[in-house]
């Protein structure tokens, strides 16, 4: 029994029992497939064949294989030198119209000792299997289950390889495996990515050797390939990398982590020195399944050797980055979230005037799906409220390759999975096999790379959407972040994260929109007013660090009644109190302050210094300018304050405050009103004792002290004032410099979007010429036609102006390369004819053709032809006239004329009766003796058959095979004898004799007939 034949017994016995299967002789049918190799091949399979399968049972891959045309040979050529206790399990998926009765796993059972079985609802699949996708539907996995998704009884799945691989990601996360082979289209592109995003590995055929290089080359565009190789050399690559711990699963790579903290932050310094990012704020437990996954791919099991593998080839570095930065993103992700997104845009616009200046900032954007999605809902927002904005968003990431992606806006048709088809066709435009967008929703998109930890952030936005990026990092840069996000946004913005991520304690910044998919909008608080956000340059993680915390549910009673009580002790114990700022700016007042300060005139302000009474203000100033300075308590006692026309003694007391951090460095101002004997002037004989003991000078002293109060006084004035114009340039200053900043970053980005509509301009040209040279050629090949035919053409417009001429009509016509838009009317022609204008007048007016013929002042004549002029879109566009030359066809016929006449003349003079047969019987001509034999005339005669001649009398089998043998072979016949009775003459008996007429002069060849009557004799 030969190979074949027992690897086809096996795979039926495989179909029918799995079990038996999976238990009955593998080795020994291994090894009789083996001794049927040649020696090469068989060399190379057995040193590839283990004795037991390399992963345990519940940690084996599963390895998806797409393939369309010609991937028959390639999953042929693929299975041939796979081994057959590999350990994976293998799911085949390829295009087949769902009426088409699959024979691949008959076929793939040929080449394989693994059992092929076609893939049913509910099988769970096992290592050392291949599994054979049904035609019709298509197959998803769930819980390493199989299970058929039809899609109708006549539709066939457009795109079923993209299908299960991204179902194959979500289901087995890091043990996926993806293998594109031959097939036309986009289709596995972006199953590809998910694979990817979900730590898988990917292969795909190289297009040299792939029969149709559609999918792989698609594949391969995404940069996002593991290996790129033939499908003979797949199994080998497959099975080394099966063999490694990374497949063991995430929780005992948890366990025993592979790549330890020391190698990684030398990794992370190769990676900082190569691309300037640092990634050693990300979570630690991503990185380090991506850098093993790196090591896995080139086989070494040591962290120390990838530091190694990595300082000798710096290329893997940069692979190593896009690993890093894989992320899954599709378009309108989640779609319940994004209907709950579209419901707060809407609420958004709607507080927005007309013409509004709507800016939009996707941090981590990817390849462009989100900024477009986010484009498309607000162009579907601004339609139903029917409200016009002017839309700028922002797409940023770390990854240049990926930004390119976006800026080409084009994707595979896989797409159209996750976009609607009433979006499909309005915002995209098919070409091939993808799908581009609008040129309405790019123009509202500028995108570039930017670290949004290093990079200064987008200013003045009304939404960000940053999804899936914070879960990558760590919690001290998450707490950073976050604030920054909150500075950004303009009053009442918008926040919308993924749906594993929150913005943690940071519940005094954004107020929740909707709780499930995380959409939050910006809240004014005095912190975020008074505290702006560092962006940190490096780690930020501090060991010690405490988080704030937060109140629990079941304290929140508590704390409502705890502040009431606290509200009510300040209300009965303390002082009238302020808290200011260094500049006097009023914060918070506590108590009744009324007799201390009061409203200044003009536009109000809130600075302490202007609202205070007279009396109060120097001594305020001057303490709150030394509590700043020293960091002391300044106390001024018994301050004369005039209030509501009286006079009213108080304590001053300026405090700064140190702690908590939220209000550090701001001032508190308490104001104790002094009693009534503290206050009182000295006794009536105190007085008298002070006034002999004051000399004279005393009233001049008095004057100086009151000159130096008021020079005091009015530079104190004078000093407020340029503090408050130095504070407004100040402020000024600042807001032309965020908004010089964000005008930088808005260059910037023109800048990469001028480069690449550079680039796109640049590509644009080179087609146009190449379009230009094809027109070149095809011009000449037309001109050089036109002169070949020998025949003289002019091409007219609709005002009868010369556009095109060949070289034969200047013989006609005088024409020169100059007079090319000039009248033909103007022009002098050789012509004999002067209803040129006329007829070409005509021709256009009723766009009826004319032709007739014309001579030439040398008596040639020439067959003139005018016709209508129509172009691609059957419009009348001018005329074509043509002259053709039949001077010499005119003389061929007169000739044939005369000599016809000559040779009637000659046959008319015969007595004996003639016929001239044409090359089907039929007659020809008869000469005179013939019509006045059989009293017939000409039109009885000439054109009919002449079987039918008369009353069919010669309608004789015997003389029909004559006649019928002399032009085909060339043959002859004389005296044959008919003897017949004929309507006319009666009884009759004719000699027949019969000659061949070759051809000449133009005429095709003949019969000639002659009759002799020997009715006598």
């Amino acid at each position: 029994m030969s190979a074949t034949v027992k690897k086809q017994t096996k795979r039926n016995s495989a179909t029918s029992s799995a079990k038996a299967g999976k238990t009955q002789g593998k080795g020994k049918q291994t090894k009789k497939k083996l001794i049927k190799k040649n020696g090469a091949r068989k060399a190379h399979t057995s040193k590839k064949q283990p004795d037991s399968p390399v992963q345990p049972a519940h940690a084996f891959p599963v390895v998806a294989i797409g393939a369309s045309a010609g991937g028959l040979e390639a999953m042929n050529e693929l299975f041939d030198n796979m081994p057959g206790n590999t350990g994976m399990a293998f799911v085949v998926v390829t295009h087949q119209h769902p009426s088409h009765t699959s024979l691949l796993p008959e076929l793939l059972g040929k080449e394989t000792e693994m059992p092929v079985i076609e893939a049913t609802d509910g099988l769970k699949v096992e290592p050392n299997r291949v599994y054979v996708g049904p035609p019709g539907g298509y197959l998803a996995i769930l819980n390493s289950t199989l299970h058929r998704m039809e899609t109708g009884a006549t539709a066939s799945p457009k795109l079923p390889i993209d299908y299960f691989f991204r179902s194959l990601a979500e289901d087995q996360q890091e043990k996926a495996i993806c293998i594109v082979l031959s097939g036309t289209g986009t289709d596995g592109t972006l199953g590809l990515k998910a694979i990817k995003g979900a730590s898988g590995m990917a292969m795909v055929e190289k297009p040299q050797s792939a029969k149709y290089a559609g999918m792989p080359a698609s594949a391969i565009a995404t940069n996002l390939a593991d290996y790129v190789l033939p499908p003979a050399a797949m199994p080998q690559q497959l099975v080394a990398y099966a063999k490694g711990s990374y497949l063991k699963g995430a929780a005992v790579a948890a366990e025993t982590p592979t790549v330890s903290a020391e190698p990684m932050q030398k990794i992370f310094v190769l990676l900082r020195n190569r691309t300037g990012h640092d990634f050693s704020s990300y979570k630690s437990s991503t990185l380090r399944r991506r850098i093993e996954r790196r090591m896995k791919v080139h086989q070494l099991d040591d962290p120390n050797q990838y530091v190694r593998y990595l300082q000798e080839n710096p290329h893997e570095i940069d692979n190593l980055f896009k690993e890093m930065l894989i992320g899954v993103t599709s378009f309108f992700r989640d779609p319940e979230a994004w209907v709950a997104l579209g419901e707060a845009l809407q609420e958004l616009i709607k507080t927005r005037p007309d013409n509004y200046n709507f800016r939009a900032w996707i941090p981590g954007c990817s390849s462009g799906e989100e900024v477009f999605s986010i484009a498309i809902m607000l162009r579907e927002c601004m339609d139903n409220l029917k409200r016009r904005c002017e839309v700028n968003l922002f797409g940023t990431d770390l990854d240049v390759e990926a930004i390119e992606l976006a800026r080409s806006s084009q994707y595979p048709d896989g797409i159209a999975v996750d976009v609607s088809p009433n979006r499909l066709e309005r915002f995209f435009v098919r070409e091939d096999s993808s799908y581009r967008v609008r040129r309405e929703i790019r123009e509202m998109s500028v995108f570039a790379p930017q670290n949004v930890i290093k990079d200064p952030p987008f200013t003045k936005l009304d939404l960000i959407s940053c999804r899936n990026m914070l879960i990558y990092m760590n919690a001290d840069l998450q707490k950073r972040l976050l604030p920054i996000f909150h500075y950004a946004l303009k009053p009442g913005g918008l926040l919308f994260l993924g749906p594993s991520e929150t913005i943690g304690s940071y519940t005094d910044l954004f107020e929740t929109i909707d709780k499930r998919w995380k959409i939050y909008r910006r809240k004014e608080c005095v912190s975020a007013i008074h505290v702006l956000p560092e962006i940190p340059i490096q780690s930020i993680a501090h060991e010690g660090d405490e988080a704030i915390p937060v109140p629990t549910a079941p304290l929140a009673k508590e704390t409502r009644i705890s502040t009431i009580i606290e509200q009510l002790l300040l209300d009965r114990f303390v002082p009238a109190s302020i808290v200011v700022n260094d500049r006097g700016e009023i914060i918070y007042i506590q108590g009744r302050t009324g007799e201390y300060l009061e409203p200044s005139q003009g536009q109000p302000r809130h600075n302490v210094l202007e609202m205070a009474r007279d009396g109060l203000r120097i001594e305020l100033a001057t303490a709150m300018r030394q509590a700043t300075t020293h960091d002391n308590d300044v106390i001024r006692e018994n301050v004369c304050v005039k209030s509501n026309g009286d006079f009213v003694h108080v304590t001053l007391c300026v405090t700064k405050i140190n702690a908590p951090e939220s209000v550090r460095g701001l001032l508190l101002v308490t104001f104790q009103p002094m009693s009534h004997a503290q206050s009182k002037p000295p006794s009536i004989s105190s007085k008298k004792r002070n006034k002999v003991v004051v000399d004279d000078n005393a009233e001049k002293r008095e004057r100086e002290f009151q000159f130096l109060r008021e020079s005091h006084q009015r530079t104190l004035e004078e000093l407020e004032t340029s503090n408050e114009e130095l504070k407004s340039s100040n402020e000024e200053l600042q807001s032309t410099n965020e908004e010089l900043q964000s005008t930088n970053e808005e260059l910037e980005t023109s800048k990469e979007e001028m480069q690449s509509l550079n680039e796109e301009l640049t590509t644009v040209n080179t087609e146009l010429q190449s379009k230009v040279d094809d027109l070149s050629q095809a011009n000449d090949d037309m001109q050089n036609l036109l002169n070949s035919t020998d025949i003289a053409t002019v091409f007219l417009d609709r005002e009868l102006n010369i556009k095109r001429f060949t070289e034969q009509s200047t013989d006609l016509i005088r024409l020169r390369r100059t007079d090319v838009g000039r009248p033909i009317t103007e022009l002098a022609s050789n012509l004999e004819y002067d209803g040129l204008q006329k007829d070409c007048s005509e021709v256009l007016k009723t766009l009826v053709s004319k032709e007739c013929e014309v001579r030439d002042k040398n008596g040639e004549v020439y067959l003139m032809r005018i016709i209508p002029y129509r172009t691609v879109d059957n419009v009348i566009d001018g005329l074509v006239l043509t002259f053709v030359n039949i001077d010499r066809t005119k003389a061929i016929e007169q000739l044939s004329r005369e000599a016809r006449d000559y040779f009637e003349g000659i046959v008319n003079t015969i007595h004996t009766p003639l016929l001239v047969l044409d090359d089907s019987l039929h007659v020809v001509s008869a000469n005179c003796a013939f019509y006045q034999l059989f009293r017939l005339r000409p039109k009885q005669v000439e054109g009919e058959l002449i079987y039918e001649i008369g009353n069919s009398e010669w309608d004789i089998d015997s003389l029909r095979e004559l006649l019928e043998d002399i032009l085909p072979k060339n043959t002859t016949f004389d005296n044959y004898e008919v003897n017949a009775e004929f309507r006319k003459i009666g009884h009759k008996v004719f000699l027949l004799n019969a000659r061949r007429i070759r051809r000449t002069m133009g005429l095709p060849e003949m019969i000639l007939l002659a009759l002799e009557d020997i009715t006598e004799n």
